[in-house]
């Protein structure tokens, strides 16, 4: 067979000739892959198509292609917009189509933290399971079957009823702190891991210790898979949910994969030795902490829950500005949390606030939004009863009112119509809390469009919420409008 000979040149004279003709003619049409460089298309002397070459561009890094596509179409083989062939193939397998265009701009920062603390995840959870098998019996020439059986179906037991405990009792809650949760998921996984390791160590508490274990890690899998949706959800920006959470179950077996390797080489060399194995446990789990908590913390949610509710209307409040959601999220705390200063309850039944018409029509007075509101200053508590007709902007301006309650017995600067109501609170005057209520509506009348607007404009998705809100709603007759003479 006859070969053909291959033109040798120098790869400056193929670009600078690819460039003269550029300059010299139209282009005639151009394409585009993603949020890549654009490519320019010429007609050619003899008739034909003559396409620019390729820039690559990986993960913010771009340069010019080193020589002209081949190809039927001009373009090669490889993907566009990206460094070459293998990466091209990375980015197939292992992230989203449509990358970084297709996911929040936090994709990336957190699913390499992610990354990092499921590997470390790995490894512990290799040592934890060597632990188990030694406490079962495996290698004991004296160790029942049966009784490894029973303990193993004891230990399943538990889990499966912690799980459907913990799916009935925080299920609802899980979307609207779920960084709190994702961070308590990991955190509780190292507490069953750790169990796990110490079980061999009293023979006579076995079977309890992997119990309490093994209950620990069904609620991990509960929290961290519903939380996991949750920021899918967030991550995906082109309605490619399954995308998303595809290729994160990919990342996550390839992270697996590289622990379960390394694991082999790992447990030879701590087996002979307790201690050691003790110390890299350790190790591992403060490097699974951090990582987790670098993770959460890269998140940027555009939604509100009531924590960053709190803390964008406390900024409001003092210096009139509203912060966007890269600002709030790196201040919202994620440890405390769980235990806000405020107890502010959304969608309450209107039976349990009142117990009488004189309480009802107190109740009603003032309220001229779909919402009544009931404000205990001893407990500083807030009970919201929602209207059948209150949509997202409604239940969003219910908990600014509750929080506006809350900042009227906290220090720091307000409004000047607020602190002179703070200020009556203060001291007392107003004995009636629903006097207070009512004169905040009338202060929100004015603030709230400001501070919805102020919301919108940082970037705040207001159409939706991640406030805990309840599933009661109540009609009642609204209240008389006075009239200022």
């Amino acid at each position: 067979m006859r070969t053909g000979r291959v033109r040798s040149g120098g790869l400056g004279e193929e670009c600078s000739e690819m460039a003269g003709g550029a300059n010299l003619e139209a282009q005639l049409c151009s394409e585009q892959f993603g949020s890549g460089a654009a490519r320019g298309c010429l007609a050619a002397a003899d008739g034909s198509l003559q396409w620019e070459a390729w820039e690559w561009r990986w993960w913010g890094l771009s340069g010019p292609c080193p020589g002209r596509a081949r190809g039927r179409d001009g373009g090669g083989g490889g993907t566009p917009g990206t460094a070459s062939p293998r990466l091209s193939g990375l980015l197939v397998v292992f992230l989203p189509q449509g990358f970084p265009d297709s996911v929040s701009p936090d994709y990336l920062p957190y699913q390499l933290w992610d990354s990092v603390q499921a590997f470390a995840s790995s490894l512990s959870g290799s040592l934890a399971t060597h632990a188990v098998l030694l406490g079962i019996g495996v290698g004991n020439a004296e160790a029942s079957v049966s009784a490894a059986t029973a303990t193993w179906l004891v230990k399943d037991s538990t889990g499966m009823l912690g799980r459907i405990i913990f799916a009935w009792w925080k299920g609802s809650k899980l979307d609207c702190n779920a960084k709190q949760w994702r961070l308590f998921a990991d955190i509780l996984n190292d507490v069953a891991m750790f169990l796990e390791i110490m079980a061999p160590i009293y023979p006579i508490f076995f079977t309890m210790t992997v119990c309490i274990s093994n209950l620990a890690k069904c609620i991990v899998s509960v929290a961290g898979g519903a939380t996991r949706a949750a920021l899918t959800m967030h991550q995906a920006r082109r309605n490619n949910m399954a995308d998303v959470s595809a290729k994160d179950s990919s990342q996550e077996t390839l992270v697996n994969l590289a622990g379960l390797l390394v694991s082999l080489l790992m447990l030879p060399l701590v087996s002979a030795c307790p201690s050691f194995s003790l110390s890299c446990f350790f190790f591992l789990t403060a490097l699974h902490i951090y990582a987790n908590y670098r993770a959460v913390r890269a998140l940027v949610l555009e939604t509100l829950n009531e924590d960053r509710l709190r803390l964008v209307l406390k900024h409001f409040l003092q210096r009139g500005e509203v912060l966007d959601p890269t600002s709030a999220n790196q201040m919202e705390p994620l440890w405390t949390g769980f235990w806000p200063s405020l107890s502010l309850s959304l969608g309450v039944p209107l039976h349990r606030l009142i117990s009488s018409v004189f309480e009802l029509q107190q109740l009603v007075e003032g309220h001229q939004e779909p919402y009544l509101l009931h404000w205990d200053k001893s407990k500083s508590q807030v009970q919201v009863v929602l209207s059948q007709k209150a949509g997202p902007e409604t239940i969003l301006r219910a908990a600014t009112h509750g929080l506006v309650l809350e900042a009227l017995q906290g220090d720091g600067p307000l409004p000047r119509e607020l602190e002179e109501l703070r200020n009556r609170v203060l001291a007392g005057a107003d004995k009636e809390s629903w006097v207070i209520i009512k004169e905040t509506h009338q202060v929100l009348d004015k603030l709230f469009p400001k501070f919805l607007k102020g919301l919108q404009d940082a970037g705040w998705k207001t159409e939706k919420h991640q406030l805990e809100v309840d599933e009661w709603r109540a009609t009642w007759l609204p209240s008389p409008e006075k009239k200022i003479l």
